[in-house]
Order: structure tokens, then C-alpha cells, then sequence
């Protein structure tokens, strides 16, 4: 038995800790999953413009899709075809998504911020057979298809003179009273496409089954893992509608899962664009949802904004932060600006269909978590159908509690692998998925991840774990953003600090230097010494590119 006072989690004497087997395996493809529960919520609000307060019910919602997928149908789709969407959030993004289930086809999505390269890089892997894009993204598009030699249709959300316009497609059409989803035969088939952020070079895509989309975020809507039933009671409590707030889009599983979840419970999302810190607040207090789900990124930047005083969030109960470990100096500031919100954390991978391990809003252990000596703030307890294990870097045997190496992990629902790319060295001989990264679990089965591995670096003999110096840098008052890298010497890598400061702080980067020596070990000092610069180059998913942060100081141009 765990300190929780349950017996949900096993740890074997081998150091496998296994959780509780899932409550729900899907029997019926995403397809079919969403469209009944559509008509189910049929009058509830589905999704609002945050910027316009446009409206849509689930109705409105299902009549976009059904058309659509009609439209399609009528351009010979099918569930052999991959569908991409090149979009930011807006009130119809999601239509190409949903109706591309319903046909059984496959959806992959590239963001439109991608670079040439990349967006190149990712069509000739997925060579999808229509694209619905954002204007912007249309003539780059175009140009990639024809470099590729890649006969592709293009479809722009918006007016065009040379596309097909996404208005087409919402036209009314005969046949949509009597329209059913395809049936999807093997649940195992590949359901959606995601690319894998990139952080350490170009994408790979991911390729999500049916069977494991809906059987994860089912058991993460109605079961123990997240507790949507447990939400709604709190948000009638506080007389507040279960509306969640996120900048999340289609290029990421966050916003499909997301998708998902809502359809599920017949809940209401807010449709937003660009994120910018100061605007959060005031969405926030104009919309009052009760859920939040951001990046620890976009959290740490609305708490380094500060809440206005005139904003009200009350009806704020949960905060999911996830996508990045959490520092903890941030954790005790969210519960200073959201005092009757719970900090759900939580961490995953695309290869996993999204979570691992979580923090439920009601755990008793969370409420715990602060009196920890960690730094880090934990991602999370073990989630129903997963095994987890930590094992030694270099001789890769099993690792007890408080010990610490690469995280690896199996469940049902695991990626089916890459399209049109071998996935065998991402798994151990065993089988168990190698996650890359760097962590460990306690007494209490709380996880910790701290790095990637391709991210520690040696000095001398000593590994260097660059997140724990950023979350010593992070303890500054002036320190905004922060990075580290190591920089190659005779000795090894010497760690280099690279600060972003706040607005109004005068201070030298030998004063941040000697802050950091007089907390960390005579080896973890940062060497190479501090240097400022003004923005931390980022993905589309909001992980720092260090590779090419370090490239950069390396070549001497970082500023």
C-alpha cells in the first residue's frame, strides 16, 4: 500500500511500478465516438470566440462536419487518405478535423509557423491528399506541392482567387439528414498523425490509433485520472458553466484530446489565437472558465504579467500546465493569483497518445506535494494501463525510488509507430517505450522528470542537468526566461547561463553568476558565466530550441 491509502499502484521487485488496468477500452472508432456524442450535447455550447463571443452549439458544430465530410466524399476521400490542416484557432478549424473522422481518413496537421524547410520536410512524409490552410499559409503551401511534385488540393479558410474556398465545403448538401460515419473495422488503424515537436531536429510523425484515442481520453474524462464529474460539481458550485480556456491548436495532440474531452462531456471551449499574456487575463475575467490548460510557459508569463487588479478569477478551480517540467518557484506564485485553483501538472508524450502521469484536482497527496524538498515540481502520479520503470543510463538495469534515469514505459495505447519511418530504436528490447528522458520517482510514486537526455551534458565526470540550473536561475527576482547550455572546453562542457531579465531590474550577469554558485555544488557552478539576451528561441510547441541556442552562442551571435 502507497501513502495515498490505496492499492492502485504495484511496484514489483524488479522496480516495475504498474498501475490499475483502464475502466474503458473503445469499441467504436473516433469517428463514430464523436458524432453520437454530438447529437447527445446537441444544444449545448460547443466552442466561443474569445475575441468575437461568436457562439457555436455542438449542432452547429456536427451540421459543419457532416458537410464537409460530404464534400470530401464527394472528392473521393476515403480512409486511405491523409487530410492536412495548416491553421491557426478559429471558429471552423475543426470541421476538416472532425468530418476526416467521420470518413475513417487520416487527419495530420502542420503549424503554420513551420519553416519551409520543415513544412517541406513534413509533406513529403505525410503526402496528403487535400489541405485546408489559413491564408497566409496558401501560396507557401502551393510552392512546396509543386516543388514536391505533390498534386494536392489546397483549400483556404477565408476568401481566395486561386483555391477553393473552406465555404464550399459548409454549403448545405443533399444527403446530410441521412449521413452516418464510416465504420472503422480494425480500431488499430490509424486515426490521426501528429509531428513530433522537433526539438532535436526535423519531425517525425506520430500515428495514433483509434483504439487508443478514445479508450485514453475517455478514461481521462469519466474515470480517476482527471475527474471531469468532479469539476462539474465544483463549477455548480461556484455557478460558473464547465468552460476550459487554451491556446492549444490542431498541430498538437493537447488540441485533439482537448476536442475530445469537451465533445465528451458536452463542455464548452474557447476558441483562441495568438497567445499573449496580459490578453489571458482579461479573457479570464470576460469568459469565466473553469478550467485552464496551458503550457508552463504561457502560465509563467501571465504570472511574470501579473494579475491585473480589476481581474476576476473565482471561477478558476483547475490549472493544467503541461508540455514542460514545471518550476516550482512558479507553482507557489499560480496558487498566490489563483487561490481557489488546483494546479493539476502533468506529463506525456505524443507516442503515448498524450498523458502519463497526472495530478487529479481532488488528490489528497497533491496538497502534499508543496512540503517536498524538490525543486521541480512533481508531473504526477502513474495513470490506469501504464507500466512505468526507471532504468540506468548506461547499463540500463532497473532503478529503485530517488534514483535517477531515462524514463520508459508501456501501455495499450502506445503510437503504432511512424509513418513512413522505422520506430524500432525508440523501443527497448522488451519493448518499453525509451521516453528520452531523465527522472525519478519517490516513496509516494510521484514522478519527476528533469531533462531530456540528449539535453545532459558532462562536465569533468559529472552530469550537468540543464533544467536544474534554469530552475535555480528562475529563483531570481530578475530573471524572466532562462537557459543553459554547455559550452565544450578540455574538461567538458562548462554550463553558460543565458537570462532573459524582467522589465525594470538593474542588474550584472556577475551578480545572477554568484547567485547561482552559492546554491548549486562546486560542479554545477556555471563556468562559462551568464550572459543576457533579449528573446529564447522556441518551438510551435513551446520547448526552447537548444540546439540552436547553442549553435548560436557558439558562433557568437546570440543576443
Amino acid at each position: 500500500m502507497n501513502s495515498t491509502g490505496t492499492n492502485y499502484f504495484n511496484l514489483s521487485d524488479d522496480y516495475v511500478i504498474t498501475a490499475a488496468d483502464v475502466k474503458f477500452e473503445a469499441t467504436e472508432s473516433l469517428g463514430v465516438t464523436m458524432f453520437k456524442r454530438m447529437k447527445k450535447h446537441k444544444d449545448n455550447v460547443a466552442q466561443i470566440d474569445a475575441q468575437t463571443g461568436e457562439k457555436d452549439t455542438y449542432n452547429d458544430l456536427l451540421r459543419r462536419s457532416v458537410r464537409t465530410a460530404l464534400h470530401m466524399a464527394d472528392k473521393n476521400i476515403t480512409r486511405d487518405h491523409i487530410v492536412t490542416l495548416c491553421t491557426h484557432n478559429h471558429m471552423n478549424c475543426v470541421d476538416p478535423y472532425i468530418a476526416t473522422q467521420f470518413l475513417g481518413a487520416r487527419m495530420a496537421s502542420i503549424h503554420p509557423s513551420l519553416s519551409p524547410q520543415e513544412m517541406t520536410h513534413a509533406l513529403k512524409q505525410l503526402r496528403p491528399k487535400i489541405l485546408f490552410v489559413a491564408p497566409q499559409s496558401a501560396a507557401t503551401i502551393e510552392k512546396i506541392l509543386q516543388d514536391i511534385s505533390l498534386d494536392s488540393e489546397v483549400v483556404v479558410f477565408g476568401t481566395s482567387t486561386k483555391h477553393t474556398e473552406f465555404s464550399h465545403f459548409i454549403r448545405p448538401h443533399e444527403r446530410e439528414e441521412e449521413f452516418q460515419p464510416v465504420e472503422v473495422e480494425n480500431l488499430k488503424d490509424t486515426a490521426v498523425v501528429y509531428l513530433s515537436s522537433g526539438t532535436s531536429g526535423l519531425s517525425k510523425s506520430i500515428c495514433i490509433s483509434h483504439y487508443s484515442f478514445v479508450s485514453q481520453y475517455v478514461n481521462f474524462t469519466y474515470t480517476e485520472n482527471l475527474d471531469y464529474e468532479y469539476m462539474k460539481q465544483q463549477a455548480k458550485r461556484v455557478c460558473f458553466p464547465l468552460t476550459t480556456l487554451s491556446y492549444t491548436s490542431p498541430y498538437w495532440i493537447s488540441a485533439g484530446g482537448l476536442l475530445l474531452t469537451s465533445i465528451l462531456s458536452g463542455n464548452c471551449r474557447l476558441v483562441c489565437q495568438n497567445f499573449d499574456a496580459r490578453e489571458a487575463w482579461n479573457v479570464i475575467h470576460k469568459y469565466t472558465p473553469v478550467l485552464l490548460y496551458m503550457t508552463p510557459y504561457q502560465i509563467m508569463d501571465m504570472l511574470d504579467e501579473g494579475r491585473p487588479r480589476d481581474v476576476d478569477v473565482k471561477s478558476v478551480l483547475s490549472v493544467i500546465a503541461a508540455g514542460s517540467p514545471f518550476p516550482k518557484v512558479y507553482a507557489l506564485k499560480l496558487k498566490e493569483q489563483f487561490p481557489d485553483a488546483d494546479l493539476v501538472n502533468g506529463y506525456g508524450l505524443t507516442e503515448t497518445c498524450g498523458v502519463l502521469t497526472l495530478f487529479k484536482p481532488n488528490d489528497q497527496l497533491h496538497r502534499l506535494l508543496m512540503q517536498k524538498p524538490e525543486k521541480t515540481y512533481s508531473v504526477g502520479l502513474p495513470l490506469s494501463g501504464v507500466s512505468y520503470k526507471i532504468v540506468d543510463i548506461d547499463t540500463e538495469k532497473n532503478l529503485g525510488p530517488h534514483q535517477r534515469g531515462e524514463l520508459r514505459v508501456k501501455s495499450k495505447f502506445i503510437m503504432n509507430g511512424f509513418f513512413n519511418a522505422d520506430s524500432s530504436e525508440y523501443f527497448d528490447e522488451d519493448g518499453w517505450l525509451k521516453t528520452g528522458d531523465i527522472g525519478y520517482y519517490d516513496e509516494d510514486y510521484c514522478f519527476y522528470v528533469e531533462d531530456r537526455i540528449k539535453d545532459v551534458f558532462m562536465h569533468q565526470t559529472f552530469s550537468i542537468a540543464p533544467l536544474a540550473l534554469e530552475n535555480e536561475l528562475l529563483k531570481h527576482p530578475a530573471v524572466k526566461k532562462a537557459v543553459v547550455i554547455g559550452v565544450p572546453k578540455d574538461d567538458g562542457d562548462h554550463p553558460m547561463g543565458l537570462v532573459v531579465l524582467k522589465e525594470g531590474f538593474d542588474v550584472s550577469e556577475e551578480e545572477i553568476e554568484k547567485f547561482v554558485e552559492e546554491r548549486v555544488p562546486e560542479w554545477q557552478r556555471l563556468r562559462a558565466g551568464v550572459k543576457f539576451i533579449k528573446s529564447v528561441p522556441i518551438t510551435v510547441s513551446h520547448k526552447m530550441k537548444r540546439r540552436e541556442i547553442r549553435q548560436m552562442v557558439l558562433e557568437g551571435w546570440c543576443e
